[in-house]
């Protein structure tokens, strides 16, 4: 299930957190960093039930409902 936007904030905000105020290898912390915001919007938009809109090929509107994997 996917998680709401306070929980995402929050996700965000530990992995800045994680290497403020310590010592650590500028490569290494940048990655850490990409590894954990990926996991955030992963977790933020995968499991989450959206609505599409489109148009068929005869021209009519099609709207689809389902769960983003």
């Amino acid at each position: 299930m996917a998680i709401d936007k306070a929980t995402l904030t929050s996700l965000l905000q530990q992995a800045f957190d994680k290497t403020s105020d310590v010592i650590v290898d500028p490569a290494q912390a940048r990655k850490q960093l990409a590894i954990d915001i990926a996991n955030a919007v992963d977790s933020y938009v995968i499991g989450r039930e959206t609505v599409v809109t489109g148009t068929s090929v005869s021209g009519g509107a099609v709207t689809g409902k389902g769960i983003i994997q």
